[in-house]
């Protein structure tokens, strides 16, 4: 009796945890919705050029709760990326973030650009918002496999 007990009780909280963990990973990614959209216009992108239903998924599927880490697929109409375009994109959600007062985590920047490319006319963008100690963690292990 006291096993079913305790059973049910750990599995109440590891309940409410996964709630917790979902709407913070859905805040989260919302604010990174806004920054990267607000970015790609301040690059020039305008609604009739890209898709901006940005087509993403969480990379926190992969690397574990708690990351926040997300992944864009962006229609364009033209080849994108050169030597500027990663420099620019990471100031403007840098700006974006100050502008509106997000909180940055161990000195790192609110946002990092961890990957990009463009294969035809998908623009592929890691972005991750580096808000806690396990989403800078995964930052610090992506950047010794690089």
């Amino acid at each position: 009796m006291v096993l079913v007990i305790l059973f049910s009780i750990l599995a109440i909280m590891r309940n409410i945890k996964t709630k917790t963990n979902a709407k913070l990973q859905k805040k989260n990614k919302d604010i990174t919705d806004a920054a990267f959209a607000a970015s790609l216009e301040r690059l020039g992108l305008m609604k009739n050029e890209i898709k901006l239903e940005i087509s993403t998924s969480r990379l926190s599927d992969v690397w574990g709760s708690g990351v926040m880490a997300y992944e864009y697929e962006v229609d364009v109409s033209h080849k994108l990326i050169d030597d500027e375009f990663r420099a620019e994109l990471t100031q403007y959600m840098q700006e974006y973030a100050q502008k509106k007062d997000l909180e940055r985590y161990d000195n790192f920047p609110v946002f990092v650009v961890s990957d990009l490319w463009q294969e035809g006319n998908l623009l592929r963008v890691d972005i991750t918002y580096a808000i806690n100690a396990r989403t800078v963690n995964y930052l610090r292990d992506i950047r010794r496999v690089d």
